[in-house]
């Protein structure tokens, strides 16, 4: 049997580096909302909702029901257009500005504490909620449904990476069923996908690939699939088979080579988008568990310029972690820039700490332990203990007591 053949490192199609700057976060009047714990997090609400509109003598009751719901979306000026009526139910005007409001978090989510998205996924979900108790017509419950779903998974996403596996795998399975309610193939795929990328780290790598190849099954190609099959090849990387990992990645950028420029958006969770860069990011990681640092090399030439020019800390750390883990595996003689590269990979993600950098930095300080007579080595340990420390008391002070 022939060897598995690497793929090369591939440079995304209609490259334009003005597009990768993400903007800056954007913050909204009365957008901080309650403090929510780590039980909180864990509150899923579950939605009843009706799929035949209201009877025409409850419309009055319905309306003034929608128009107070409204209110967890809109300010009181924004109310005060609504009333206007403008050919749109209260009902539908409070989706589209719940759907506005996620479409925020998702730009913003890779760069704001992932205890601050945590809270805004609850508040938004909390709203919906309290418009499911209405009796809907089926094309928006169908909306509704869809929206919470999405909410659903990217709080998996911030639970994820607040080190909450528990509640990451229930929030990942509502999404999973609110896109199964609605029909919806990307929502399904994406909720798996966040539970793959949770199990993958929490070291079940066969969990993670069941998922994801579950995943595909609901989606025949753009960003979700894209998205799936990195999963995979890394999920197969983790399980060393090479080959099984090579053709996953191949296909990965294939599929990234079909999605148009103005689908890119920015790297991490996304329904409707997919960046390129998260196929050589994916690559990377891939080959650094394959033992294939050099290969490893070649797509983190790719992936680190236009991580860089994003606002993206996660995913900046986590490839130069990876990078060290790899080539600390090939002996003493790499320790200087091992530590050079987990130094750069904290510095970059100071004051936030997520699951997955935090867990590749306590493997790389196992690994390193036995070489504590070297000072580089000795001064990353405190350096990564300190992050750690501050990376909890800034969750702390956002997620509250």
């Amino acid at each position: 049997m022939p060897a598995a053949s690497i793929p090369a490192a591939r440079t995304p199609p209609d490259d334009h580096p003005d597009s990768y700057v993400l903007p800056a976060p954007m913050s909204s009047p009365g957008e901080a909302g309650p403090a929510v714990t780590g039980a909180d997090r864990r509150d899923i609400p579950t939605m009843s909702i009706a799929g035949t509109s209201a009877l025409p003598d409850r419309r009055q009751f319905h309306l003034y029901a929608g128009a107070t719901v409204v209110g967890v979306f809109l300010t009181d000026g924004q109310l005060a257009d609504v009333v206007d009526g403008r050919g749109a139910t209260p009902f539908q005007v409070a989706l589209a500005h719940a759907e506005e409001r996620l479409a925020a978090l998702l730009r913003a989510h890779e760069y704001t504490a992932p205890a601050q998205v945590a809270t805004q996924a609850v508040r938004l979900r909390s709203g919906l909620g309290r418009l499911a108790r209405g009796s809907l017509q089926a094309s928006d419950a169908r909306r509704l449904r869809i929206i919470a779903g999405r909410l659903a998974v990217l709080h998996a996403d911030a639970a994820f990476k607040l080190g909450e596996p528990d509640a990451a795998r229930a929030l990942a399975a509502q999404g999973y069923a609110d896109g199964q309610w609605a029909g919806d193939g990307p929502l399904q795929g994406s909720a798996r996908e966040i539970a793959a990328v949770a199990e993958f780290y929490g070291g079940r790598p066969a969990v993670a690939l069941q998922l994801a190849r579950d995943g595909l099954r609901h989606v025949s190609g753009g960003p979700v699939r894209a998205r799936l099959v990195c999963q995979e090849a890394r999920a197969l990387a983790a399980l060393g088979d090479v080959r099984g990992a090579a053709l996953a990645l191949d296909t990965a950028y294939d599929l990234a080579d079909m999605i148009p420029v103005e689908q890119w958006g920015s790297p991490g969770p996304g329904f409707d988008t997919f960046h390129p860069v998260e196929v050589s990011y994916n690559a990377t990681t891939a080959l650094c568990l394959l033992g294939r640092p050099r290969a490893a090399e070649e797509h983190a030439q790719i992936a680190m310029p236009r991580l860089d020019a994003m606002n993206t800390p996660g995913f900046r750390s986590v490839i130069r972690l990876d990078l060290a883990l790899a080539l600390v595996r090939q002996g003493r003689l790499e320790l200087d820039r091992v530590c050079a590269l987990a130094t750069e990979a904290i510095t970059i993600s100071w004051g936030r700490t997520v699951a997955s950098a935090s867990n590749r930095a306590d493997e790389l300080l196992a690994i390193t332990r036995t070489h504590g007579d070297v000072r580089a080595v000795r001064e990353l340990a405190a350096f990564v203990r300190d992050w750690q420390r501050e990376g909890e008391k800034a969750s702390s002070w956002t997620s509250g007591p």
